[in-house]
């Protein structure tokens, strides 16, 4: 049901229904940005899960929600700690299909302020990666040197509304298409008239300065298609042997 990996001392962890079962549950109360719709949710505690569960390395201080339709979410864990949403496999006393992280709405309303909570809710949960943020997403959302401040400040807004669905110098998620390099595919005017039909767009905050962030997000995919992917590093094994100047056998 629930694989549990990444930054992990004794890991991964693979549960299955009766491991949920057994860990402490609770029920909040909170409206799914989706539909609008105000519900009771029950499920296993993600705080407990993640920090009372599972030894997290150091460094770990994000969690990605990995999703069948191969999204992948980023929650802070100062978030989870702090607000105490469910793993929920329960609506108003309704089993759910999949799992389904809910939060308490009802009690945090400062959540409706935060561009990033409507992604929180993320959907048909199949996987918890505990990751290093800069670590992992830092060197990703990077603006490129000489980019402009609309193009560092189109990163944030990458990291808040786009980072779910879409990668970008190969970290993100897989739902939609890679957009290292769309400014050679689409001109910016095209670009900016897409998004305020866009799914992922319309749930965010954004679709209030919808020209504003736009721009931004525009600067900073131009930035980043401007300068060139670094190749991968070789195996360490192929460097020595070039090193040593004998092939391998």
């Amino acid at each position: 049901v629930l694989e549990v990996r990444g930054a992990l001392r004794n890991g991964p962890h693979v549960l299955g229904q009766p491991d949920l079962a057994k860990l402490p549950r609770l029920k909040v109360r909170g409206a799914d940005p989706r539909t609008g719709r105000m519900a009771e949710w029950e499920g296993p505690s993600l705080a407990l899960l993640v920090f009372d569960r599972v030894e997290l390395k150091r460094g770990a201080d994000t969690v990605l929600a990995r999703s069948v339709d191969r999204s992948a979410v980023p929650i802070p864990l100062t978030m989870i700690r702090q607000l105490q949403p469910v793993l929920a496999d329960r609506r108003d006393g309704e089993r759910l299909p999949s799992l389904q992280i809910a939060w308490p709405t009802d009690d945090q309303r400062g959540l409706a302020t935060d561009p990033r909570a409507a992604s929180w809710w993320a959907r048909d949960v199949m996987a918890l990666e505990l990751v290093d943020w800069q670590r992992t997403f830092g060197p990703a959302l990077s603006a490129p040197e000489g980019a402009t401040d609309a193009a560092r400040r189109g990163a944030g807004v990458f990291a808040e509304s786009c980072l779910a669905c879409h990668r970008v110098r190969g970290q993100g998620g897989e739902r939609g298409p890679e957009l290292t390099t769309v400014s050679a595919r689409l001109g910016a005017q095209a670009f900016v008239d897409l998004l305020p039909t866009h799914p992922g767009w319309r749930e965010r905050r954004f679709r209030d300065a919808a020209d504003e962030s736009s721009a931004e997000l525009w600067a900073f995919l131009r930035a980043v298609a401007s300068v060139p992917v670094p190749p991968s590093s070789p195996p360490e094994e192929a460097t020595a042997d070039k090193a040593a100047g004998s092939p391998r056998r």
